[in-house]
């Protein structure tokens, strides 16, 4: 089983580089096809504000946005090219939310950039893949900002909770995790439960031919999302897999959550699936 089209989210800028690195070479290792796509918000200037700005404004920002498409789509061939990798290129005007998420329709997996954190400059991913997560039918994979993340799924933790949404990730990203070395199935709550949280999810992996092993970690003050992260770096784990929103998204906003507080403080790639 593998990702035969993987589309991704292309924009100027170090998160962009990371995003398309991050693409290509996972197309690379799956041998599938990649599709870059540059979307340009292209929604009129409100009325209130047209006696505000130069007459020309909204012409000169499609000209440079074309010009930024046309420059994103040569480093895209290039990297192509040196991976052995096949590229197709989309360039769209409209609404960036809804353009993506209609292109999702016809793709394996959908790679973003991180969308929000204290340290993301504001762009054009900005809080995408929370959007997206809830609205497409397909896995969302975010990628840092920073870093490089060109080669991940070596060593893989699996956040369960034996949700809906935790079962959808497993299984949207089984391209990924029966290639890892090893998959780590993190569980986080009571002190010394009779059952393992974790056994038949782990044990349904094996099954699929993946190295997994189950793990559980006695839940403390700090928020779940942290304990996740921290067991990423004590395992030198590369990437995670977990279930979006299983909360409602006003729910872990007010609240707080581990869907947004992965989604904001992100140190490996992390594919999300609701």
């Amino acid at each position: 089983m593998t990702y035969k089209d993987i589309l991704f989210h292309a924009f100027e800028g170090e998160a962009g580089q990371n995003v398309q690195a991050a693409a290509i070479g996972l197309a690379k290792k799956q041998g599938a096809q990649v599709t870059g796509i540059s979307v340009v918000d292209n929604t009129p200037i409100p009325s209130y504000v047209v006696p505000y700005v130069p007459a020309n404004l909204g012409d000169t920002y499609l000209e440079e946005a074309r010009r930024v498409a046309k420059s994103l789509l040569k480093q895209v061939e290039e990297a192509g090219r040196q991976n052995d990798v096949k590229v197709e290129w989309r360039y769209v005007e409209g609404d960036i939310r809804g353009v993506i998420n209609l292109h999702s329709r016809y793709t394996d997996i959908v790679v973003l950039g991180q969308g929000a954190g204290d340290d993301v400059p504001i762009g054009p991913a900005l809080n995408l893949a929370d959007d997206l997560i809830l609205s497409s039918s397909k896995p969302i994979l975010s990628i840092p900002w920073q870093g490089d993340h060109a080669n991940f799924g070596d060593t893989v933790v699996v956040a369960w909770n034996s949700s809906a949404q935790s079962s959808r990730a497993v299984q949207d990203a089984l391209p990924i995790l029966t290639n890892a070395a090893k998959v780590h199935v993190l569980t986080v709550g009571e002190e010394n439960p009779s059952h393992l949280p974790g056994a038949e999810i782990t044990a349904h992996l094996v099954r699929h031919g993946v190295n997994a092993e189950a793990a559980h970690l006695v839940r403390t003050s700090e928020a779940v999302g942290e304990t996740i992260l921290n067991y990423v770096a004590e395992t030198g784990s590369d990437m995670i897999v977990c279930g979006g929103w299983g909360h409602s998204r006003l729910l872990e906003t007010v609240m707080g959550g581990v869907t947004r507080h992965l989604l904001r403080h992100m140190t490996v790639p992390v594919l999300m699936s609701h």
